[in-house]
């Protein structure tokens, strides 16, 4: 999940699949249509995180487990479809009768940040929040906070690739010590990488015009470089934006040595070619389908644990460099509107919403990553063992996430273009910085 898309509870490709899903069902489902309850009643507008009959059938069960833990409370689910969501969510905060209590997005709550249409959660329960957030990454607070320091939504689940490493091509290899740090990241990669005779890269008669699988997924998608182009900057103590948001963050050594790093990778022998697939979930599933031996990945899916009966993946630690180990993450969060007309029942669902039975069944229907560590055995119980495995191991990587900056203009896409540039060869790396440079602050500037 980044700043572009959730990438967090599940992928923008998932969204627009289960977008789909939700066929034509319009506008909005669950209710006459449009914002809070007055009495006791409380409406909670949600996109489908999930299948709609699934999503249907946990906020069925989340309409009684309120019901019960707060009688005579009335709550309607409005299921709001992603394609529509924005459009019905501006609409509803800017009438008279909005939803009481949202899910947010990290683009959205970018749009609404300084608008005054959410609720600070410190001024209506302050003493609970205080508790909640003990805890948290500091960047997914950071992701919620308004232009005051007010706090506009809880962090709900979270969202971040994780790396992974397929088994059966690192037990080929000979299983040669899982990397720790970028630097053993690409001689790893090499020794993965074999041609279609069973010689690996480096060997005697090596074909590189034949290769049965690559050691590394680096796919030229913005939609997946999103998800491991900035931890390298993050990781040698640089950035991809300056700290005033005003100029690219790597016109320096750091970022130059993180920039030098991925371009090793790339021309290492061991990395995927620019051209070897043209579509994007050919590059999302090239580890899964054993075309390469270690990936950033948003995990196994009921999907290729099906196609893939054989599929065994194993969650690695994300790899640190000078600065430190990080992955990029990104957040679903829960809101109160500020003009809510039942301000205690706003709370009470969020709340219960929050609670932990409720919160580990949604995570586990969605797939969600945690927004703090987990025990080891919080994902157990799903369709398949490997999903569980999967989720398992990355539930305690929570700590390692750091968000995509807030900023009135959206750099990443362009910046992944001129990046490859460098590494693909088509510009020296003194040339991209400045044309990069020159770029952002022309951006910068046109968003004031």
């Amino acid at each position: 999940m980044a700043q572009n898309g959730l990438e967090a509870a599940i992928s923008r490709r998932r969204f627009l699949a289960l977008a789909g899903a939700v066929g034509g069902a319009a506008a909005l489902a669950g209710c006459g249509g449009d914002g809070s309850s007055s009495g006791n009643g409380v409406t909670y507008w949600v996109p489908p995180n999930a299948e709609l009959p699934r999503m249907q059938s946990f906020l069925k069960g989340i309409k009684s487990g309120y019901k019960k833990a707060h009688p005579g409370a009335e709550l309607e689910n409005v299921v709001v479809p992603w394609e529509d969501a924005l459009t019905k969510y501006t609409a509803g905060f800017s009438g008279g009768n909005p939803p009481d209590v949202t899910y947010q997005i990290l683009p959205w709550m970018n749009k609404w940040r300084s608008t005054g249409v959410l609720a600070d959660f410190r001024s209506l329960d302050k003493a609970f929040t205080d508790k909640f957030v003990d805890g948290l990454n500091a960047d997914y607070l950071k992701a919620a906070e308004g232009p005051k320091g007010e706090l506009l939504g809880l962090p709900y689940v979270g969202g971040f690739w994780t790396l992974v490493v397929n088994e059966a091509i690192w037990e080929k290899a000979g299983k040669p010590a899982l990397p720790k740090t970028y630097d053993e990241m690409i001689p790893f990669a090499q020794a993965m990488t074999f041609d279609k005779k069973g010689r690996k890269l480096g060997e005697s008669g090596y074909d590189a015009r034949n290769v049965e699988h690559y050691g590394m997924t680096w796919a030229p998608v913005p939609a997946i470089q999103d998800n491991y182009l900035w931890h390298y900057f993050w990781s040698y103590g640089s950035d991809y934006i300056s700290a005033d948001g005003k100029d690219i963050g790597f016109n320096n050594d750091a970022g130059r040595a993180a920039l030098r790093h991925m371009k090793a990778m790339v021309d290492s022998g061991a990395a995927t070619p620019p051209s070897l697939y043209a579509e994007e979930e050919r590059w999302r599933a090239a580890v899964m389908t054993g075309k390469t031996g270690m990936a950033w990945t948003e995990g196994v899916t009921v999907e290729y644990a099906t196609k893939h009966p054989e599929l065994r993946v194993k969650v690695l630690e994300p790899p640190a460099g000078p600065g430190g180990a990080y992955v990029v993450g990104a957040c679903g969060f829960l809101s109160v509107s500020s003009k809510t007309k039942n301000k205690d029942g706003a709370v009470n669902l969020v709340k219960y919403l929050l609670d932990d039975e409720p919160l580990q069944t949604f995570s586990k229907l969605i797939l969600a990553k945690p927004v703090r560590p987990q025990p080891s055995n919080y994902y157990d119980g799903l369709e398949d063992p490997r999903m569980t495995k999967f989720m398992n191991e990355a539930a305690s990587l929570s700590k390692f996430v750091k968000t995509t900056r807030i900023l009135p203009y959206q750099p990443q896409e362009y910046l992944m273009g001129k990046i490859n540039d460098y590494l693909l060869g088509r510009q020296n790396l003194d040339a991209m910085i400045t044309e990069a440079s020159n770029q952002i602050q022309q951006m910068a500037k046109a968003a004031k």
